[in-house]
């Protein structure tokens, strides 16, 4: 049987109106695949890149984590300094309870009793800075000076007085010190038996409590303990 030539002509005719169709067809299917395949790949490289950005937004999980330790720390540290400052001021307050008022049966200043003999002041305070002798209405003294103070001996070589005329010198006498406000002396050593503008004394067994003060600012100027045969 024999094929027209019509036939193979137009056979002919449509192939080739076909193949670039079908050519085109499938380069854009491959087109779209690979289109495809990239956008995938720029989603599974933005995917790091977001969930990096979420970290720094959030925050690392590790700093996280270190951060209340950090304070705990600060915390505890802050703690430590508060309660050795407290135990600071608790052993002042608690040093201060423990040195006496003033005695009136037994009066010392500066730990020192009257009558005291001067070998034992001496064994207590070493050699005196400086020492000389001071006339007296009754009897002359010998007075030896010492950092802050000076204590008068009488012709017995005991203590007849006793003087603090510096705040460094601890007079053992509930904190007080020299420069202390007159009020803060009457608050720790209670109502004195005399008190005006320039003096606060208290009385006690053949002795006197004697505190200079400033009439101008009220500040102590001087302390001393000495022998009377009637208190003044």
């Amino acid at each position: 049987m024999k094929i027209p030539i019509k036939l193979i002509y137009v056979g002919l005719i449509l192939s080739l109106a076909i193949l670039p169709s079908c050519s085109s067809v499938m380069d854009s299917a491959s087109l779209t695949n690979g289109q495809t395949s990239s956008k995938v790949q720029q989603s599974t490289d933005k995917e790091p890149a977001k969930l990096a950005d979420s970290n720094q937004e959030s925050g690392d999980p590790n700093d996280a984590i270190d951060q209340p330790s950090k304070n705990k720390i600060e915390i505890s540290s802050s703690k430590d300094t508060k309660n050795t400052k407290d135990s600071k001021d608790s052993s002042k307050a608690t040093k201060k309870q423990e040195e006496p008022a003033f005695d009136p049966q037994n009066p010392k200043l500066a730990g020192i009793a009257l009558s005291e003999s001067k070998d034992k002041i001496t064994n207590k305070l070493g050699k005196p800075s400086d020492h000389y002798k001071m006339d007296d209405e009754d009897a002359p003294l010998e007075i030896y000076e010492y950092n802050g103070m000076s204590i008068g001996f009488n012709e017995s070589n005991t203590v007849e007085f006793v003087e603090v005329f510096q705040k460094e010198v601890a007079t053992g006498l509930r904190g007080i010190r020299i420069n202390q406000h007159a009020d803060q002396v009457i608050k720790a050593l209670g109502k004195p038996d005399r008190e005006t503008d320039y003096v606060i004394s208290y009385n006690a067994k053949d002795a006197l409590l004697k505190l200079d003060v400033d009439p101008m600012t009220h500040l102590v100027q001087s302390i001393k303990l000495f022998q009377v045969t009637k208190a003044e």
